[in-house]
């Protein structure tokens, strides 16, 4: 039978006002809205030393800013086809309360797949298994503490590894009781082929385990992309064992970049954090990633982090948060802030950029 949407219109604005949209049934159909909120005012500082202050390249003497931390708002859907098939889809872009940019709709995961006893086959442009795994096994990410600004990328300049994979295909499926989880995606025509046939010469593809038990979680995952920069290959490996006991979390990680014609993605990093739940309302977590020298020399690093959150409420979260970058070799650049929190602070070559930050999360 065919869903009409617009009769649920009346119901799905009325669900907006609360700004709380639980999931609106459509016949055989489940609509769902969601987000999240993410702000912070942050205090930064790129270690500039004789170098001219240039807010506009991220290099700033000392200065305040108001950030959105990857605000996101989605629309995500389930009809039933039969007993043991759905039709599964979803929308999700950036949204910006600080600056609004012209992002496009759909720019974050979205796509359209099915949920069938074999597994979950999805199609569109979402985040490889890689990413998602360097994110699940470290802390932080959604605030200026964001271990991406040394996890999947090198300490010469913006190219990196944790991506969202264009056109294309992902299997996610469980087993032995929900405790193991696989994941595969492949990806064809990664370079701008808007409009055309993509180009399969700039492929990906990634994989991913997951073992759950108890407190424990243990992961690893690979990524490989074609003529990715430089035209050359780029892979990354990664994993970690993340075990919870009592009120306390404590997690290892490691991860490895190949390339052939970026000497700074030849490199190794690794790391590990703690977390405290104080009481039930409160945690203290601190994390320390670390970045081998890569093929291009002395550009090793070490990025700390602390951060103490209140849970206000079951959806929101403040938090403060201070983190530094520390460059102990005199041609890396990392920085601190990076991608997911949406001013990053970059460096000078040797620099240790830091940032105060005091911060909101909401979801719904």
């Amino acid at each position: 039978m065919k869903t009409k949407i617009a009769p649920a219109l009346p119901v799905l604005l009325a669900g907006l006002t609360p700004m709380v949209a639980g999931a609106i049934p459509l016949a055989a159909e489940k609509l769902e809205i969601y987000g999240a909120l993410r702000l912070s005012v942050d205090y930064a500082d790129s270690d500039l030393g004789d170098t001219p202050e240039n807010p506009s390249a991220g290099l700033v003497d000392g200065g305040h800013s108001l950030s959105t931390n990857t605000s996101v708002l989605g629309l995500r859907g389930r009809h039933t086809l039969s007993d043991q098939y759905d039709l599964v889809w979803q929308v999700e872009q950036n949204i910006d309360p600080d600056s609004p940019r012209n992002r496009g709709i759909g720019n974050r995961d979205t796509f359209a797949g099915f949920d069938t006893p074999a597994g979950l086959i999805r199609f569109g442009i979402m985040d490889t298994p890689y990413k998602r795994n360097g994110i699940r096994m470290s802390q932080f990410t959604s605030t200026v503490a964001d271990p991406q600004a040394i996890l999947g990328r090198g300490g010469g300049g913006n190219q990196r590894l944790s991506l969202r994979a264009e056109n294309s295909i992902r299997w996610d499926r469980k087993f032995l009781d929900k405790r193991l989880q696989l994941a595969l995606q492949y990806g064809a025509g990664q370079q701008d082929t808007d409009g055309v046939t993509d180009n399969n010469d700039s492929s990906m593809w990634s994989g991913a385990a997951i073992w759950r038990q108890g407190g424990l979680v243990a992961s690893v995952a690979y990524a490989d992309w074609s003529e990715l920069y430089a035209g050359g290959d780029v892979s990354g490996l990664n994993g970690g064992l993340n075990y919870r006991f009592g009120a306390v979390t404590v997690g290892a990680l490691f991860d490895r970049l190949e390339a052939d014609n970026v000497a700074y993605l030849n490199r190794d990093a690794w790391g590990g954090f703690v977390t405290w739940d104080i009481r039930r309302d409160y945690t203290l977590g601190a994390q320390w990633i670390h970045a081998d020298e890569s093929d291009a020399g002395d550009d090793e690093a070490d990025q700390y982090s602390l951060v103490g959150t209140w849970h206000a409420a079951p959806a929101l979260d403040l938090y403060l948060a201070a983190t530094t970058t520390v460059n102990q070799g005199d041609s890396g650049v990392y920085r601190t802030a990076d991608y997911a929190h949406g001013d990053r602070v970059n460096t000078v070559l040797g620099g240790d950029p830091k940032v105060l930050s005091l911060g909101m999360a909401f979801k719904f």
